[in-house]
């Protein structure tokens, strides 16, 4: 009895061990993104730099998983070339022409980009697919490395030329002059912002005084009684009108003298007349006008 107790108790721990191995391989398939219930197609893939690619590597196409690699193989007796096992999802069909290309990421590790072609025939499980290594930004780095390293010496050489330029006296001098001229400059920007706060002040005031005399003015204006006045320059334009049409009518004496000429004949001969008295009055002055002391006597003698 105490032998099949034993017995049972062992078995069950062995069927526990076991159920904790495929828990733990399960869980390891699982977070490598292997699954392990569908056992896909697998082609083989020659690279003759595989990077850093290892089993699990993922297998993508246009950035959606399809597969993984499922063992590395390198060929001791060919060391050129390093074969790849790829199981891709069997519901994916490849064409012949397709390409297999591995991809290096920044931070070291690798995938693989199945690039699928354009033939109407297809690959079969176990088949081999041309692939290639694509670098991308770390092999482009490394081309440029021997560019780097033959510029270096020029670098070497601007940079002396850089320290003798900036141990040069002048440029010590010409930046303390610059210094000086930006602290001349922010103590004028600050005379400057007072003195246009203070005229900007002031200048507000007698727009304000000026607003004011301007709102008095046509306060006063509004009072104006302009009806009226145009009323009495209609008024005075009518009498005026009527002085006119009287004098060109010769009505009163201004019209009469302007229409009859007979006055202004008259005034003409008078003034003539006159001035011929004048003129005979300056010729014979005796004959209009007689002084003697004596002159009465004479006037009883005779």
């Amino acid at each position: 009895m105490g032998k099949i107790i034993k017995f049972k108790r062992e078995f069950w721990i062995g069927v526990l061990g076991i159920i904790a191995i495929l828990t733990v391989y399960l869980l390891i398939n699982f977070f490598k993104g292997i699954d392990i219930f569908n056992d896909g197609n697998r082609y083989y893939v020659k690279f003759s730099n595989i990077g850093e690619i290892v089993n699990s590597s993922p297998v993508y196409i246009n950035g959606y998983k399809v597969g993984h690699v499922s063992n590395v193989i390198y060929d001791f007796a060919d060391a050129k070339e390093v074969c790849v096992e790829m199981t891709i999802d069997n519901r994916l069909k490849v064409p012949e022409n397709s390409e297999a290309i591995i991809n290096n990421k920044l931070l070291g590790s690798s995938i693989i980009s199945l690039v699928l072609g354009n033939s109407n025939r297809f690959v079969e499980s176990g088949d081999t697919i041309s692939g290639k290594l694509n670098g991308g930004m770390m092999d482009e780095a490394s081309k440029m490395i021997p560019q780097i390293t033959a510029m270096m010496p020029k670098l070497d050489s601007i940079l002396v030329s850089l320290n003798t330029i900036l141990g040069n006296p002048a440029i010590v001098n010409s930046t303390n002059n610059i210094e000086r001229l930006t602290v001349e400059l922010n103590k004028t920007t600050d005379i400057v912002n007072k003195l246009l706060k203070n005229d900007i002040s002031e200048a507000t005031e007698k727009l304000v005084r000026i607003e004011d005399d301007l709102l008095k003015v046509s306060a006063q204006l509004s009072l104006v009684d302009y009806e009226n006045i145009v009323t009495t320059l209609e008024n005075s334009l009518k009498n005026i009108e009527e002085i006119t049409a009287q004098l060109n009518n010769g009505e009163g004496t201004a019209g009469m003298l302007l229409k009859d000429s007979t006055l202004y004949e008259k005034l003409d001969a008078t003034c003539g007349a006159a001035n011929a008295l004048l003129e005979d009055l300056k010729e014979n002055p005796k004959r209009y006008v007689h002084f003697s002391i004596f002159g009465r006597k004479d006037k009883e003698k005779k």
